[in-house]
């Protein structure tokens, strides 16, 4: 009873967590495809994920309105039941109520798991499923009964329908049957095992008979090799992870060393970590598995069936302790040499597994405290104690260890809180302003995450607005020119939709600067306020397609600082600046605050991460830096945050991101430059046009 109010604690306090930060709509990215996806009853290959689309469509279903908000939802709840999922293990594995409620807080309050909770991710639904399998295998081994073990078959096998990094739990669990087996290793290969694990596999396989369908049209050419061929390779998307997998090059091994110490710190803190490494050396250390299972049953391991009701066998530690070790170590070397943008989101299930070492640090010393632990008990003559001061130490100890991740929650909060941010929607706001679609059509090519954006944005808050792929549309774009022009419809154009059209057919187009969508140039939007304004700005390493206009920057930070700092390199060197900020092509991470016009009271330059406290103005500001560069190229949370009064002031991208004050902290205007919400002119190709451009369109 007491094991599962744990769990319901964790839960219910991640799910209030989650749903108090969670986004409200919709973001860039993949996310916007998991968005734009949802609802759709048709899935093709490429798109994947059944088991993930098939819940969260039930979500939509269930909670009208915003179907972004909806299908972030489904992520909150699965990421809490995660949470809960994992406190139940832990109590199982410790027999502590205590440490099971430390694990589960401490994985709740992750930074990283966070803040794919509050987003349509997969890795929410992932983190549920691992704690479904990792509980039945701990059922089965107390009681290895073959429906327990097609319970855990079963699981593990659906688990793939959400994502195929299941494949990476296989050794451990696989070395966890192997090595608990009541009967040995050689009863995992029985027939009717066999015949059982074959069985539950189809059935996992089966949910992707959903996505097969999409390949079977009417005149499909190939046959059916082919047909699965196709499939398999959308499915794995084996084009990119080819160039991926074990893909960083030797000289960036030791630049990942020093990321993950940074995520793994972000996640844990030192002390999280140091209870992880306790609590790995208890389940490694000679001994049994007595403590939080029902009445056991001492001697030889006996069969199933010769275990009387209610009774469990006694494990041994170290052989879960190798097989949980084992699952650390895959998934996270896996991470560890993927060569992608987003490392930090694929570290997830190796963050599960240092919360549940934690957690089992966390018995360990509370069966310390108790005196309870044969394995670990010390003499009396080393407690120097009162007995009834030695008899609190539990409960004291029990205390703290609930209180670091309420104070870890309470500290992370404002840097994960996403529950007012409607940027995205806010961008492309600006960007198809003025337009509908019996006036013009959106002629596209933006970067992917944006593009991914504009599909849900289109389909959703949009549906009146007409879009076209100019890279799809690239070849024919003539054509699709002349018969909107027929119907009195102009073509609107994005910035690099009509770099494209310039490159590809010169001068055959009129296109003209959209005047209903003003963008302009950082320096300008900076310079539009007043000497005097408090302000953060921040430079993180740029995006390598972006690339920054130094002279803008240069003009931004001369204004900002009345001239007082520099860019080192820049084409004017200002003597007697005291500060040279090294953007672009220097130090990663560069941070400016003060009053506008002013020598600033924060000029911190760095090639690490950091977070400080300081004040722009009369405001007081807490400026962290959450990414690892040039590694992290995706960060749907941002980059970083500036928080005042312990709320979000400012997300942080890469490029330059700005923040401008009132003397009471309220936020008056947030800008970007050379980032991926940066603001971006609009072009038009009118309906009528010069006579000299209409050759060919009329």
């Amino acid at each position: 009873m007491r094991t599962l109010l744990a769990a319901a604690v964790v839960t219910v306090a991640a799910f209030l967590l989650y749903d108090a930060t969670l986004l409200p709509g919709q973001d860039l990215g993949d996310t916007a495809s998991f968005e734009a996806t949802i609802g759709s009853p048709i899935l093709t290959p490429r798109q994947a994920y059944p088991l993930y689309y098939a819940t969260g469509n039930l979500f939509v279903q269930a909670l009208p309105g915003e179907p972004a908000r909806a299908i972030n939802m489904a992520s909150a709840v699965f990421g809490a039941l995660a949470c809960g999922l994992l406190a139940v293990v832990v109590v199982a594995l410790t027999g502590s109520t205590m440490a099971g409620l430390f694990a589960g807080l401490l994985f709740a309050v992750s930074y990283t798991f966070w803040s794919q909770a509050i987003i349509a991710e997969v890795y929410a639904l992932h983190g549920c499923m691992m704690g479904l399998c990792l509980l039945t295998l701990v059922l089965w081994a107390r009681r290895p009964t073959l429906w327990r073990l097609a319970l855990f078959y079963a699981l593990y096998a659906v688990g793939f329908g959400n994502h195929l990094s299941m494949i990476l739990l296989l050794p451990g669990f696989a070395l966890f049957l192997l090595l608990v087996a009541p009967g040995g290793p050689r009863s995992m290969v029985r027939p009717r095992v066999a015949v059982l694990a074959v069985a539950m596999a189809a059935l996992g396989a089966s949910q992707y008979l959903w996505n097969l369908r999409a390949l079977l049209v009417p005149d499909r050419e190939g046959g059916l090799l082919d047909l699965l061929y196709t499939f398999w390779f959308d499915t794995t998307k084996a084009d990119w992870r080819a160039t991926m997998v074990a893909g960083i090059p030797e000289g960036a091994l030791r630049d990942r060393i020093g990321m993950y110490w940074f995520d793994l710190h972000q996640q844990f803190g030192t002390a999280g970590v140091l209870l992880a490494v306790v609590g790995l050396t208890w389940i490694l250390w000679p001994g049994k598995l007595t403590a939080g299972l029902a009445p056991s049953v001492a001697g030889p391991a006996p069969s199933a069936s010769s275990l009387p009701p209610n009774a469990s066998r006694i494990l041994s530690r170290p052989r879960i302790g190798l097989a949980l070790l084992l699952l650390f170590l895959v998934n996270w070397l896996f991470a560890f040499t993927y060569n992608v943008g987003d490392t930090h989101v694929f570290y997830l299930p190796s963050h599960f597994m240092v919360a549940l070492f934690a957690g089992l640090g966390a018995g360990a010393l509370l069966s310390l405290a108790r005196g309870s632990s044969p394995a670990l008990r010390l003499p009396p003559s080393t407690f120097r104690f009162p007995l009834p001061a030695f008899r609190l130490l539990p409960v004291v100890f029990g205390l703290v260890l609930l209180a670091y991740p309420a104070w870890r929650a309470y500290d992370t909060f404002p840097a994960l809180d996403r529950s007012h941010d409607w940027q995205v929607k806010e961008f492309f706001d600006r960007l198809t302003k003025g337009l509908n679609s019996n006036e013009a059509v959106l002629a596209a090519d933006l970067n992917w995450q944006l593009h991914n954006g504009l599909d849900y944005y289109a389909k959703y808050n949009r549906p009146d607005l007409g879009v076209a792929d100019t890279t799809g549309a690239l070849l024919y774009f003539p054509l699709l020119v002349r018969s909107n022009r027929e119907i009195g419809r102009a073509v609107a154009v994005t910035d690099g939709a009509a770099g494209m059209l310039t490159a590809a057919y010169g001068p055959l187009f009129d296109i003209e600067r959209d005047a209903r969508v003003p963008a302009p140039s950082f320096s300008e939007r900076i310079g539009r306020f007043v000497r005097g304004t408090p302000y953060v700005l921040t430079l993180l390493e740029p995006y390598s397609d972006n690339p920054v206009e130094s002279a803008e920057v240069e003009a931004a930070v001369a204004r900002l600082t009345g001239d007082t700092v520099r860019l080192e390199g820049s084409s004017t060197a200002r003597p007697g600046a005291p500060v040279s900020i090294r953007f672009p092509g220097g130090a990663y991470y560069n941070v400016i605050a003060g009053r506008v016009g002013e020598r600033p009271t924060v000029a911190r330059v760095d090639s690490r991460p950091f977070r400080m406290n300081g004040r722009a103005g009369s405001v007081d500001v807490d400026i962290r830096i959450e990414c690892w560069l040039p590694a992290d190229t995706i960060r749907r949370m941002g980059f970083g945050r500036v928080i005042v009064g312990h709320a979000p002031a400012l997300t942080l991208d890469r490029g330059a991101s700005f923040v401008a004050f009132d003397e009471n902290g309220g936020v008056k205007a947030v800008e970007y430059g050379w980032a991926i919400l940066a603001p971006q002119p609009r072009w038009i190709i009118p309906v009528e046009a010069g006579e000299q451009r209409t050759d060919g369109l009329k």
